[in-house]
């Protein structure tokens, strides 16, 4: 039966929490990286019929996505990293 938590217990930290940290990294530099890929792919090479602009702009709207996910994975890892480091 599931008990709450008392003040003086530390959080356990799973493997999937670290996993799911790590992961969520991984994504950000992987939306960078698609957006960088679009926006500077050659067109005879990869035959894909999307015009200047709208690569351009789907591109960088990835890059942006991907700027704003780390900014809120590294907030949430540096708030719990904090939390575990004065409960110790």
């Amino acid at each position: 039966m599931l008990r709450p938590r008392r003040e003086d217990e530390k959080p356990s930290v799973t493997f999937f929490n670290k996993f799911a940290r790590y992961f969520g990294m991984l994504m950000t530099l992987v939306y960078v990286a698609l957006g960088l890929f679009i926006m500077f792919m050659d067109d005879e090479q990869y035959n894909l019929d999307i015009s200047e602009p709208a690569r351009m702009i789907f591109g960088g709207t990835l890059i942006l996505y991907g700027i704003i996910r780390f900014i809120r994975a590294y907030q949430v890892n540096s708030k719990s990293s904090k939390r575990n480091r004065y409960n110790d």
